[in-house]
């Protein structure tokens, strides 16, 4: 393989990768969409949210939450090569012990978060 088409293929692969990225960054409406709701109904989970914002004062508006959550995510599934999803990580919150206990109810800290998103929006 010569210089020019290893050039060639390496800017595809690099395109291919920035597209994904952008394609998963892109389900930033899923960011602030708990699957608490359908459990819970929106007001519980909007409750939740608040008490969250209201005891972690740094993840107290939608961009910081947004970009907390983002952070927390594998490292391949922020740059699309990994099709990880929100409950996965919730499910991975839970095996690692990372929860929090809001209003009583031990959550994971992604669904915190996301219930936290969720109450800057509705």
């Amino acid at each position: 393989m010569n210089r020019r088409r290893f050039l060639a293929l390496t800017a595809t692969v690099a395109a291919g990768m920035a597209s994904s990225a952008c394609a998963s960054g892109g389900d930033a409406a899923a960011l602030g969409k708990p699957d608490l709701l359908v459990a819970l109904g929106p007001d519980a989970v909007r409750r939740l949210g608040r008490r969250y914002r209201e005891n972690v004062p740094r993840e107290r508006d939608a961009p910081r939450i947004e970009a907390a959550i983002t952070a927390s995510r594998p490292w391949a599934a922020r740059i699309g090569v990994s099709h990880s999803t929100l409950s996965d990580q919730v499910r991975d919150d839970f095996e690692a012990g990372h929860t929090v206990v809001v209003d009583g109810w031990l959550l994971s800290v992604t669904e915190a978060r996301q219930c936290a998103l969720y109450s800057t929006r509705s």
